[in-house]
């Protein structure tokens, strides 16, 4: 992981569809890293995250619900 995107993520679910929303956030200049997520956080077991950096947080929530990429959960900064 970089060592500037520690601290926030969101949980995506799929494999398939958190390469989608980095795709989609690399269109727009933001770096993020996909990580699997802890089983705890999803519910369903086995489900992949985002990890960016925080200050990107409300840009990445705008580019993702842009492209219709459903997040599960966001966790820290400012959480919505």
């Amino acid at each position: 992981m970089h060592k500037d995107l520690e601290g926030c993520a969101c949980i995506i679910g799929s494999m398939t569809e958190t390469l989608r929303a980095q795709r989609a956030l690399a269109r727009e200049a933001i770096l993020a890293d996909t990580v699997k997520a802890d089983s705890g956080k999803s519910r369903r077991g086995c489900a992949y995250a985002l990890s960016f950096s925080c200050t990107q947080q409300k840009n990445v929530q705008r580019i993702l619900e842009k492209n219709g990429i459903r997040v599960k959960a966001y966790m820290g900064g400012d959480v919505e």
